[in-house]
């Protein structure tokens, strides 16, 4: 393994694993079935960065970005 394929060999596994877990999470019922994981990346960049442009304090940023991961998750078991 080199340094330069280390980030590509991270994304795979973290599309595995999420891939699994919300595929559980699917079959328990916990979430819609229609709800994947490449619907859930590009929606928790956005929360990353609309929490980081939303203020300047960090404690502000954090409670945004947990209001906004409450909304998308609710969203989701819906």
């Amino acid at each position: 393994m080199t340094w330069i394929n280390y980030p590509e060999e991270l994304t795979a596994t973290l599309d595995s694993l999420a891939g699994r877990l919300l595929d559980r999470a699917r079959t328990e019922g916990l979430v819609h079935g229609v709800v994947t994981w490449g619907d859930l990346l590009p929606l928790m960049c956005g929360i990353a960065f609309a929490a980081n442009v939303h203020s300047e304090d960090r404690s502000a940023r954090l409670e945004s970005g947990r209001r906004y991961l409450g909304v998308m998750l609710q969203g989701m078991r819906g």
